[in-house]
């Protein structure tokens, strides 16, 4: 019994067929793993950055407290002085006439 060229093509044909479709499955798997791997990463790059943004408020938080600039005022030789009342009416009129 010969194998005609017809029949070859088609047993080749079916090979290939074969190989495609076990393939896809497998190309599938590696796709959604490469995916998932990129979402963690994406969301760890996210929880650095609300991270980060907590901290750097709390940095901003701190540095605007009563003790902080008075504690910068004592490293940097800043007086604070009072502020009178005439001074105070001062300002404040001269402002009411800006407008």
């Amino acid at each position: 019994m010969r194998i005609t060229k017809a029949e070859r093509f088609m047993i080749v044909l079916t090979i290939l067929f074969i190989n495609v479709c076990l393939l896809i499955p497998v190309w599938q798997s590696a796709r959604h793993t490469q995916l998932r791997r990129e979402v963690a990463r994406t969301e760890q790059m996210l929880r650095e950055k609300e991270e980060e943004k907590m901290v750097l408020s709390a940095s901003i938080a701190r540095k605007t407290t009563p003790e902080y600039l008075i504690e910068q005022a004592a490293v940097q030789n800043i007086v604070f002085t009072q502020i009178g009342t005439d001074a105070s009416s001062l300002v404040a009129r001269a402002d009411d006439n800006v407008r």
